[in-house]
Order: structure tokens, then C-alpha cells, then sequence
């Protein structure tokens, strides 16, 4: 990452929402952004692979998801060379712990150490749910080997379901354990908070399976350029400092 991509925009003004600070946090995205993924699926094999990983928040809304074929914990753990989870729900993590998975009780924006250290911590569509994201990914950090990575995904919401949704619905409603939208902005000031750099991220893309919807994306591809309207979530790469 160069210099431009690492400084804060307090260097460049005191005031958040002056032309100069938006226009360098704009430049700074700009160099982040890698472009989208097809796939949760190809992003995990491709950072996850032969790792030894922390799953932050391994329940997945209730414990019914861990018999699905698409479980989180469960689709890491088959690419990961080792892999410890954590999660604040009691009964779920001592049902996951007699099925034999290594899950652990403990609160990820505590200042609790697990006396291990990882390849990549994994928050996979957790900091949305938390009270204190700059806390949870001050833990995470302090459970990666320095000049390792701290992977989050979590909702857009600009996603053109969510959008039809607000329209129906009035407002969007969408997970009601939800506190935060976290946007590529908001994880870079929350990085440079946590005292890591986000060092890339990508989009993940549905691009929709019928021809009307690839029509359409085309159209607003070449009319407006690329947005975040088929993006149905990010995938920030945070990099712990040496």
C-alpha cells in the first residue's frame, strides 16, 4: 500500500466533510477497491486456503445453520488447515463443542485472549451485530500474527433487493439484530480507529441469472458506470501492522 492509500484525512483537513478530505478518502478507495468476486465461495478458498484461522461469531443466527451444507464454520473449516471458533451464545457453542468442532465462549469486543495467535481472523457478517466495532477488530488484531490479515464481510446496503425492499416495506427492516451498515468508508475510518490498515477490499457481485437482469446491468454499467447496486456485500482485507 502506498503512502496516499495509508494516510488519514485529518492530514489533509480538520474538517470531515470538505471537498478535501471526501475527494482523498475518494482517491484512497479508489487504490483499495479490487474489483468484485463471483462468489463468498471462490473469496474463502482464495484467503482461507491452508491457514490457520479464528472464526469470529461461528453460529450464524441460530444453531439450526450449522446442519446446512453453506454453514460459514463449516465451509472454512473444510479449506483451512486449522481453525478455532468463538461465539457469545452459550448453549449453541457447548452443542457445536460435543459435535466436535473446537468453539469457544468469549466475547470478541472484550479485551479477553485466547493465549493463540492466527494466519487470518475470519468476521463473517458479524461487525454489523456488534456494539463496539472498532473493539472487535482490536481483538481480532490482537489474535493475528503481525502482517497477517483480518477478513470482514458484511451487507451493502445499496443492493437493489434491499432497495425494492425499503420501497415495499417503506423502510428497510432486513436482520433486526442489525446496529450498522459498514461501507467502504466507514471500514477504512474504522480501521485506521482499530490502529490496522484496511490494505484492500472487494465487492461481491449478483449480477442476477435472468437475461432481463444482465440486460439491465449492462445498460447501468454503460449509462452510470460500475455501482454497488448488485453488489449484495463487501469483503474488507485489513491488515494487522507490523
Amino acid at each position: 500500500m502506498n503512502k496516499q492509500a495509508s494516510e488519514h484525512w485529518s492530514r489533509v483537513s480538520s474538517n470531515p466533510i470538505s471537498s478535501e478530505a471526501m475527494n482523498h478518502v475518494k482517491a484512497q478507495l479508489s487504490q483499495l477497491y479490487f474489483g468484485p468476486y463471483p462468489g463468498l465461495e471462490q473469496f474463502i478458498d482464495a484467503y482461507i486456503k491452508g491457514k490457520k484461522v479464528l472464526d469470529i461469531g461461528v453460529v450464524e443466527h441460530d444453531l439450526s445453520f450449522a446442519d446446512r451444507p453453506t454453514w460459514k464454520h463449516g465451509v472454512l473449516r473444510a479449506s483451512a488447515s486449522s481453525i478455532v471458533g468463538i461465539d457469545v451464545l452459550p448453549a449453541a457453542v457447548d452443542v457445536l463443542s460435543q459435535r466436535g468442532f473446537d468453539v469457544r465462549l468469549c466475547d470478541a469486543t472484550s479485551d479477553a485472549d485466547l493465549g493463540e495467535r492466527f494466519d487470518v481472523a475470519y468476521i463473517g457478517d458479524v461487525i454489523e451485530h456488534a456494539n463496539d466495532p472498532v473493539r472487535m477488530l482490536k481483538f481480532a488484531a490482537r489474535h493475528v500474527h503481525a502482517g497477517k490479515y483480518i477478513i470482514v464481510t458484511t451487507p451493502c446496503p445499496f443492493w437493489w433487493r434491499n432497495i425494492l425492499l425499503m420501497i415495499k416495506d417503506h423502510t428497510y427492516i432486513g436482520n433486526v439484530d442489525h446496529v450498522s451498515w459498514i461501507t467502504p468508508v466507514n471500514a477504512l475510518e474504522l480501521g485506521s480507529r482499530a490502529g490496522i490498515l484496511l490494505d484492500h477490499y472487494y465487492t461481491l457481485e449478483t449480477y442476477g441469472h435472468t437475461f432481463p437482469r444482465k440486460v439491465l446491468k449492462r445498460l447501468l454499467d454503460a449509462s452510470i458506470g460500475k455501482s454497488e447496486i448488485f453488489t449484495w456485500a463487501y469483503a474488507y482485507v485489513f491488515k494487522v501492522c507490523d
